[in-house]
């Protein structure tokens, strides 16, 4: 994040007061240029220039990603989904898992010993939804999702009042939260080398008319006692007692209604009745073979 905020800056640096850049056919003059900010969350412009010659002013949003950069949306909940999708992002969200969903029922949820990136001690609360520009990891796939659904993905047509209308140099300014062109390039050197990289939302849509979706699991760390925050569910793992045994349900049909405390607190109640504090304690008498690794 601080390579990137860097590299943001950088790039904003080069569009000073009074430098000149040639777009749209014109020769303009730099009047402002800022990053727009709102209370909560981020607007898609991460660059706002407004710029000028003698027949009026021209508005440039760009949205500036790393080239390297994978991830489109990583904090996924119910209002930002709405924003993305519109009213039915709920039907959105669980085509998506469901088209999946044998992959989920065949994941282990319970790691007594260390399988991969996951520790041992963990134990699966549900899974995390993001949008990412290619595939990442076994639990992701392409989205469904219509031309200008990806338009507003990428330009934030839908966003929230004050994100759109953000704060740019302490005053807003209407729409200058919502992006017009992507910029994917470290290595540009100059405001008109941004201009000249930099490429329309539209034709970038043209381009690469496919977003993918990525569950990242949202563990409990038993021997910490801890997860790493409450964060909204596309799947959730309901864990109960049945005959004595810990076992778990997924649940597809309520993506971003439950959060990490909510599931957290159903395992940790299981936990303390069945006596277990940590996964040593786990075995064929207290748990569901099929959770365990």
């Amino acid at each position: 994040m601080l390579n990137f905020s860097k590299s943001e800056r950088r790039i904003l640096s080069y569009f000073r007061y009074g430098s000149k850049i040639f777009y749209k056919g014109r020769n303009l003059e730099v009047r402002e240029a800022g990053k727009p900010t709102s209370q909560q969350g981020e607007p898609k412009t991460d660059i706002y220039v407004l710029a000028v010659d003698g027949l009026g002013s021209e508005e440039i949003k760009i949205s500036y990603k790393k080239e390297n950069a994978d991830f489109l949306e990583n904090k996924t909940n119910a209002e930002r989904a709405e924003q993305l999708f519109g009213p039915d992002w709920r039907q959105v969200i669980r085509q998506s898992t469901t088209s999946i969903q044998e992959k989920f029922e065949k994941r282990m949820l319970v790691y007594k010993k260390k399988y991969g990136r996951t520790e041992k001690g963990a134990i699966t609360l549900g899974w995390k939804f993001e949008l990412m520009n290619k595939p990442s990891g076994d639990l992701s796939g392409n989205m469904a999702l219509t031309k200008e659904q990806i338009y507003d993905v990428y330009a934030g047509c839908n966003l929230s009042v004050d994100k759109r209308n953000a704060t740019v140099n302490g005053r807003i300014i209407r729409n200058s939260g919502v992006a017009e062109y992507i910029l994917m390039s470290d290595r540009a050197n100059s405001a008109q080398d941004v201009i000249d990289q930099m490429i329309s939302i539209e034709k970038y849509v043209e381009a690469y008319p496919k977003i993918y979706f990525a569950c990242k699991a949202l563990n409990y760390r038993t021997f910490a006692g801890k997860y790493d925050g409450n964060r909204p569910l596309a799947v959730q793992v309901d864990w109960s007692i049945k005959s004595g045994k810990l076992v778990s349900k997924l649940i597809f049909d309520k993506p971003l209604e439950m959060n990490g405390d909510e599931m957290a607190k159903r395992l940790l109640r299981c936990m303390k009745d069945l006596g277990i504090k940590t996964t040593d304690d786990i075995d064929l008498h207290n748990v569901d073979i099929n959770n365990e690794r």
